[in-house]
């Protein structure tokens, strides 16, 4: 069995500026300021992706009518025709959603 290293700490010293560039970074990201530092002095790129939490609150909108729509199914439930047309308006607004993304582009930190 490998032995953990031993974690250490890293303290530095930042000028107002650079302390609130590093807040910027860690509120477009969304990541720890740790894995900010790690990801940037083992060269790895960081992303910056626009409308990340309207992305992720309408796969989950997706998903949950999917399932809804798979127990109508099952129970063959007369209201399957409105889900279906629920869910086709929101993959339409997710696909539109995917095609700003990437006219945007995703952005390097």
């Amino acid at each position: 069995m490998k032995k953990k290293s031993p974690r250490l700490q890293l303290n530095i010293r930042l000028t107002p500026e650079q302390n609130e560039l590093i807040k910027q970074k860690l509120e477009q990201t969304q990541i720890s300021k740790t894995q900010l530092i790690i990801d940037s002095i083992n060269n790895n790129p960081i992303y910056i992706i626009p409308n990340l939490e309207q992305t992720i609150s309408q796969i989950k909108y997706l998903g949950n009518k999917a399932n809804e729509l798979s127990n109508k199914i099952e129970t063959k439930d007369e209201n399957t025709e409105k889900l279906l047309q629920e869910i086709q308006q929101g993959c339409d607004e997710f696909w539109q959603l995917l095609k700003s993304l990437k006219q945007e582009k995703q952005k390097r930190v």
